[in-house]
């Protein structure tokens, strides 16, 4: 996803990276899989379908974009 969808996900107050029925532990477990896959994939495939947020992206700077065009949203309406 671009900062633009990330952005509109935290004003909504959606989850950056969707919902996900696991247990924090299996998502974990998931996170591992899916960064340690790259290193056997030429000899068995393997593919994570699993929703979870331990993608190593410092997501404080969607939050702070958010931040910054509800501020600027707010200016603008009081200004009209």
């Amino acid at each position: 996803m671009d900062m633009r969808e990330m952005v509109d996900k935290v004003k909504k107050g959606e989850p950056l990276y969707g919902h996900s029925e696991l247990t924090p532990y299996m998502q974990g477990v998931a996170a591992r899989n899916s960064r340690y896959s790259a290193l056997l994939g030429h000899v068995v495939p393997w593919m994570n379908f699993v929703n979870h947020n331990q993608h190593g992206v410092d997501t404080a700077k969607y939050y702070q974009q958010a931040e910054r065009e509800l501020e600027a949203e707010r200016l603008g309406k009081a200004e009209s």
